[in-house]
């Protein structure tokens, strides 16, 4: 045991310390410090943290680290000792740096390959369901086809009296006030209540009982994926679909709140019973309107 490690130990035990203790306080290995007591500072990782451990030593045992630092000078390990263990520590950082880029690339492909998979998804189930409502009946097409008049070659037979009374036209005044009572004229008014992360919420006021349904319009100025739900995010889902330039449409949830998520909120329009909402500052990334009616 050399000078110095045997007055550090000395220092240490009149104190009533124990390794352990004084491993908690500095938080240096105990077999550093078994090698400092014992003066084999040859196994202390290089000059500068032989010194550092040293003195961290000493002020925790009470001594003055200048005097203790004047017997290191002689016992520290030269340069040329201290070199060797630090490259396999670079090593060690290198290939732990190399690992790291290769496990972010991987994650980046399996994040595009995800994307992908979705918007696959997207195009087919959008694909389904045109395709079985748009598909008119054959009667149809066969009665109604342009330029063949089915009743062509016969005499009409003429009306009687009870049949212009039964067939006289309506008054075509009464059409104009069907339709619109048809849709209504939107009367309920539209309110920002707040943002969380990216969900935007909106109150229609005015929507009371039945008397006047939620009624959203969505417009494409570009191509946009899109999800319609009810009632939030755990909803039912209405229709998923990926609007292109120029596409409008249309939805009444009733009473029900409406649960919107958009791919690219600028590239579209939305308006909530007549009331438009701003999309055109929202970022291009998944946005969320959340409108809600405001009951009476």
């Amino acid at each position: 045991m050399s000078e110095l490690g045997h007055m550090l130990k000395e220092a240490r035990l009149k104190k009533g310390l124990s390794l352990e203790d004084l491993h908690k306080e500095t938080k240096i290995q105990k077999r550093y410090l078994e090698a400092i007591e014992e003066g084999n500072l040859d196994a202390l990782p290089g000059h500068f943290y032989a010194r550092a451990f040293v003195k961290s030593y000493a002020e925790a045992v009470g001594l003055s680290t200048d005097d203790v630092l004047e017997h290191i000078q002689p016992e520290t390990p030269s340069p040329q000792q201290t070199q060797e263990p630090v490259k396999p520590l670079r090593r060690e950082r290198k290939s732990v740096r190399n690992s790291g880029r290769w496990l972010s690339r991987a994650l980046l492909y399996l994040f595009a390959v995800l994307i992908l998979f979705v918007i696959y998804i997207a195009i087919s189930e959008y694909d389904k369901g045109p395709k079985s409502s748009a598909q008119p009946s054959q009667g149809a097409n066969k009665s109604n086809a342009p330029g063949v008049d089915s009743n062509a070659g016969q005499t009409p037979p003429a009306p009687t009296s009870g049949q212009n009374q039964a067939e006289a036209p309506k008054n075509p005044a009464q059409v104009p006030e069907q339709s619109q009572q048809a849709q209504p004229t939107p009367t309920a008014t539209l309110n920002y209540v707040g943002q969380d992360n990216n969900v935007s919420h909106y109150e229609l006021a005015g929507a009371t009982g039945t008397t006047q349904n939620l009624m959203v319009k969505v417009t494409a100025k570009g191509d946009c994926w899109m999800r319609v739900q009810k009632d939030g995010q755990d909803g039912e889902r209405v229709e998923e679909v990926i609007l292109t330039n120029g596409m409008s449409k249309q939805y009444s949830f009733g009473t029900q709140d409406a649960w919107i998520r958009m791919g690219s909120a600028p590239d579209v329009t939305v308006e909530v019973n007549g009331n438009p909402i701003d999309t055109s500052k929202m970022p291009r990334a998944p946005q969320i309107l959340w409108i809600s009616s405001k009951k009476m």
